[in-house]
């Protein structure tokens, strides 16, 4: 069940950009359960685009909260933070920070020490993030914050991508006029689905 959970909250990464000054909710369900939400923040500009995207589970057994936020400048990630909170403790955090040449990454899983990944020496355009904000057009590959690697993006429709996560599970990720409607994958046998709220309605 940890294992479910964990790779639930990792599914909380994916859409398209939300009007100025709106967040755009998805609903989380597993198994055709309810389950949680997902939220979109509008994307700030300053000295450049900050997106962020927040999500929650809430089960009988646990309660999970995902964090991610990114740090564009003229296209380019210059940083990322990726964290992971069960039932009130923190289950894991990825750091990503641009450098003269490369990214430095660093991870922490628990109480455990903070470790440092391979370095990544290629800019990075696109992230799991930012599949929230805008479609994936032409690409080949994306930056996982959560893992700190880099995924295959593979086009298998009109406005449908599967994204291949480090791990080698493939997410399906459905656009309608540029935006991100709906997300699916499968766990332990499971349906995961994200869908789009439609605007005005409550949970």
């Amino acid at each position: 069940m940890k294992k479910l959970i964990s790779t639930v909250a990792f599914g909380l990464v994916l859409f398209q950009l939300p009007a100025a000054g709106q967040a755009i909710v998805y609903d989380i369900l597993l198994a055709g359960k309810s389950v949680g939400e997902l939220t979109i923040s509008p994307s700030r500009s300053g000295d450049g685009d900050h997106l962020r995207v927040r999500g929650a589970i809430d089960t009988f057994l646990y309660n999970v909260v995902y964090v991610s936020e990114n740090q564009f400048e003229n296209g380019v990630l210059k940083a990322s933070m990726s964290s992971q909170e069960v039932n009130g403790k923190l289950k894991e955090k990825t750091n990503t920070v641009k450098t003269a040449d490369r990214y430095r990454v660093t991870m922490a899983e628990g109480q455990a020490a903070v470790r440092e990944s391979a370095p990544i020496s290629h800019p990075i355009n696109h992230t799991v993030t930012s599949l929230y904000y805008r479609e994936p057009l032409n690409m080949k590959q994306i930056y996982s914050d959560r893992y700190g690697a880099m995924c295959s993006v593979q086009r298998v429709d009109a406005g449908a991508y599967d994204v291949v996560m480090p791990d080698g599970k493939k997410t399906r990720y459905t656009y309608a006029e540029g935006q991100c409607r709906e997300v699916k994958s499968q766990i332990a046998g499971l349906n995961l689905i994200f869908r789009i709220r439609p605007t005005g309605v409550g949970r």
